[in-house]
């Protein structure tokens, strides 16, 4: 797991440990569900401007993705 997604998971627990102790279990599940949403999006997103930096444009196959994850490793 990256640093960004350890990151997005403690805040996902955090919000809806907060708001299930604030307004009780439904709400605080229904924040949790809300700010998965919010960094799925923010990844994408990342990712998108990562990807147009280094010059690569349109969708990547599944197999391409795993091969360029294997050679930063």
């Amino acid at each position: 797991m990256s640093k960004r997604n350890i990151v997005w998971l403690v805040a996902i627990v955090v919000v809806g440990v907060f708001v299930g102790i604030v307004a009780g279990w439904l709400w605080g599940l229904l924040a949790a569900a809300i700010v998965l949403v919010v960094s799925e999006v923010v990844e994408r997103s990342a990712r998108r401007r990562r990807r147009a930096d280094r010059g690569e444009t349109g969708p990547t196959s599944l197999a391409a993705t795993i091969e360029s994850r294997r050679r930063r490793r």
